[in-house]
C-alpha cells in the first residue's frame, strides 16, 4: 500500500470518527500548511529559498508526504479555502516554500508541489 492510499485511508478513518468528510483532507483543506503534498517533478530540497542555495537531497517525481511549513510570499487564505484546485495549483506556481519531507526540513519551490 503506497504512502498516499495509507494516509488517505487512516484519514477517513480519523474523519469517519469524526463525521468529517476525508475528501475535505486530502484536496479541500482550508489551509495549504493542512495540505499534504505529492512532488510532481524531480526537484531539490534546498538548504534556503534561493534558487542557487545549497542542495540537500534530491526530490524525485512521485515522492508522496510532502509537509509544508511556510511559504514566501503568504497564501490568501481566503482565496485557497475557496478557490478550485486549479487556483491552488495557480497559487503553488509562485511560492518558495519550507517544508518536510521523510523527516528532512528545506525549501523547494511550490510549483513542484500537488496536493494529493
Amino acid at each position: 500500500m503506497s504512502l498516499k492510499t495509507q494516509l488517505i485511508v487512516g484519514a477517513s478513518a480519523f474523519c469517519l470518527a469524526l463525521g468529517v468528510n476525508s475528501l475535505a483532507l486530502a484536496k479541500g483543506a482550508q489551509s495549504p500548511y493542512d495540505t499534504i503534498y505529492e512532488v510532481i517533478a524531480d526537484t531539490n530540497l534546498r538548504a534556503a529559498p534561493e534558487a542557487g542555495s545549497k542542495v540537500k537531497v534530491p526530490l524525485d517525481k512521485g515522492t508522496e508526504g510532502v509537509v509544508m511549513r511556510w511559504c514566501r510570499d503568504e497564501f490568501n487564505f481566503r482565496s485557497w479555502a475557496y478557490g478550485s484546485l486549479s487556483k491552488r495549483r495557480a497559487m503553488l506556481k509562485v511560492r518558495v516554500c519550507e517544508v518536510q519531507v521523510n523527516g528532512t526540513i528545506g525549501f523547494v519551490d511550490a510549483k513542484f508541489l500537488d496536493p494529493m
